[in-house]
Parts: structure tokens; C-alpha cells; sequence
């Protein structure tokens, strides 16, 4: 069955609209459930895809793409990046899909699951009943000089985005073999979008987003997915976020930080299992 894409307007002055694909529940035993996706840094509604598809035997599916990400309209507009932009952001997508209260799952993606996270902890509207989260962190560490990235105009940066590409290649290929793959990829993402949006998501949330502390606030039981070993997000880091006494974690036995990439139905198989268990 081929997904159904609205365009949502979330933002009017200056006007922002983003995607949000629907996948239907394929099986009435399950069509009760609605989860929401939410794609991390560089990915958007395409990467998701698959995911989507093989969740839909469990559920309604729905991935939001937020702005700046995929095919999402935004502006060139610095402050509309931010933490709390992203959180009014989630409440105007849940609205718009009619959800109620406790009556749908949050699926975040490493970046995606720091989104959700922000709107559990902070965020005013519905709040969900569960969470499905890949790679969890409660901060990003990230290179001091990164901030001063958000003030080399712009005609300069498509050079030094290529410069750090270069580098980082370099230097994950010797660190991690496998996950020197994924800057490629990423690479690839930054050609085929708008690369101006997601730089300015890395200095406005990426690298103001810390949750250090807080982690026992998130009363919603989780589903947790880690890497075997990840260069970018620590697998470690990821289990602290245990303190619910339904909360689980599964292992995905990869060596890579995109977990899902092949492992889409087990994830799905997964999912289904922890949601049964908790009567969901």
C-alpha cells in the first residue's frame, strides 16, 4: 500500500510547512495503535520508508518530517532551529493528525528521539503512552568550534562543509570502518537537500539540546534500540535511560549508528512484541 503525504503548515511569519506521510494499519487486530516517527538529522520521510511499511501490520504509521529536513519548505531564517520551535512544532503535527491523549507512541531517531524527548519533558499538548527510541543520548558532544559555524556566510560554508567532510571521512575510516559509510551517506544527504537548514539545526538544537539529569522526568515507558558498537552515539550512554520499570532495551546486532537500515522488520517484529506486553 503506497503511503499518504499531507503538507502542514507549522509556522505563518515566516511561513513553514512540512511533510507528514501516512501508512495505514494493514491488520484490524492492531489498528488501534498510532505511531508517530520521527526522523533524526539528515534523514527524512524517504529513509523511513521501509520502517514504516514493515510497522504497519502493527499499527497506524505516520512519519513527520520536521522543518529543515527532506522536502520540508523553510525559510533561510536563523531561530527557527530551535529546541522549543521543534516542540511547538510536534504539538501542531499531533493536533493536526486528531491524536487524544496517551493515545499514540513517539518512534524517535537519535536526533529525532532528543525531539521527543524535549516535547515529553517540556512540550504543552497530548502526550503519548509510550515511546520507541533509537540511540539516545542526553546531550550531543560536539567540537567547540562548532558554534562559530553559524556565522561563515553562507557562500563560504558550502566549502568548509566539504573541507569537514573530507576530514571526517579520513578519520572515521581509520576509527570505524564500517561507520565511515555513513559519512558518505551523509555526504549524499546534505547534496540532495536543503544543506542550509540542516547546518542551521546542528547549531540551534543539536548543540543547545541537554537533558543531563533528567532523564527519570520521562514517566513513559520506552523501547529501546542500541547499536552493538556506534562511532556516533554511544550505546553506553543510550542505557541510562532505564529507569522505568517497563522500560527495555534490544540490542541490534550492527556495528553502525543507522540501526534500522536492514533490520526494519525485526525492529517492527520487535515493537509489536513490547507493545503487546504492555497491553498497547
Amino acid at each position: 500500500m503506497n503511503e499518504i503525504i499531507d503538507v502542514v503548515k507549522t509556522h505563518t511569519d515566516p511561513e513553514v510547512k512540512i511533510r507528514v506521510a501516512k501508512f495505514p494499519c494493514t491488520n484490524e487486530k492492531h489498528s488501534n495503535r498510532n505511531i508517530i516517527i520521527v526522523p533524526g538529522w539528515l534523514s527524512a520521510i524517504d529513509n523511513f520508508t521501509t520502517t514504516a511499511k514493515a510497522l504497519q501490520v502493527y499499527g497506524n504509521i505516520f512519519i513527520y518530517e520536521p522543518r529543515g529536513f527532506g522536502e520540508s519548505l523553510t525559510p533561510h531564517k536563523k531561530g527557527l532551529f530551535t529546541v522549543d520551535e521543534y516542540k511547538k512544532e510536534l504539538k501542531i503535527v499531533l493536533d493536526y493528525l486528531k491524536l487524544k491523549n496517551n493515545d499514540f507512541i513517539l518512534l524517535g531517531s537519535c536526533s529525532g528521539a532528543a525531539m521527543v524527548f524535549s516535547y515529553v519533558l517540556d512540550g504543552i499538548g497530548k502526550k503519548p503512552n509510550a515511546l520507541v527510541i533509537f540511540s539516545p543520548q542526553e546531550h550531543y558532544k560536539t567540537p567547540f568550534w562548532l558554534p562559530l559555524l553559524g556565522w561563515i556566510p553562507n557562500f563560504f560554508m558550502s566549502f568548509i562543509q566539504k573541507l569537514i567532510i573530507v576530514f571526517y571521512r579520513f578519520y572515521v575510516k581509520i576509527r570505524s570502518k564500517e561507520e565511515s559509510e555513513n559519512v558518505t551517506w551523509a555526504e549524499d544527504r546534505l547534496k540532495k537537500n536543503d544543506a542550509w537548514s540542516l547546518r542551521r539545526y546542528v547549531v540551534e538544537f543539536i548543540i543547545s539540546y541537554n537533558i543531563t539529569g533528567r532523564q527519570k522526568e520521562i514517566a513513559t515507558p520506552m523501547l529501546i534500540f542500541i547499536a552493538k558498537e556506534d562511532y556516533f552515539v554511544d550505546p553506553e550512554k543510550s542505557k541510562e535511560f532505564t529507569h522505568h520499570q517497563d522500560t527495555e532495551i534490544f540490542q541490534v546486532d550492527v556495528s553502525m549508528h543507522r540501526i534500522q537500515e536492514g533490520n526494519e522488520k525485526l525492529i517492527a517484529e520487535e515493537v509489536n512484541k513490547y507493545l503487546s506486553k504492555i497491553k498497547l
